[in-house]
């Protein structure tokens, strides 16, 4: 697996083109191809979802993945629980 989602909590973004989205302790602005939302979330309110990134690195248990999209807090590579990744 070179690509997977990994589920994430989302939010409006800044623009009607962009989700801000939540993983671990990190957040992003993300393109809205890049991600899937069950609905649309509200302003001050999320949904869990899940956005698409990129397979670093691995160790057993978890998975260094990078985002496509503008950090906020963290940078754009964060490790990721393998529980929370789908195969894209």
């Amino acid at each position: 697996m070179n690509d997977a989602y990994i589920t994430c909590e989302v939010l409006p973004g800044l623009f009607s083109t962009e989700y801000y989205v939540l993983v671990h302790d990190s957040s992003y602005y993300v393109h809205r191809d890049h991600v899937r939302v069950p609905r649309e979330p509200q302003t001050g309110s999320s949904v869990v979802g899940q956005v698409f990134g990129y397979v670093i690195d691995r160790e057993p248990g978890r998975t260094l993945m990078q985002l496509p999209g503008e950090a906020v807090v963290g940078g754009l590579r964060t490790w990721v629980d393998n529980s929370a990744l789908t195969a894209a």
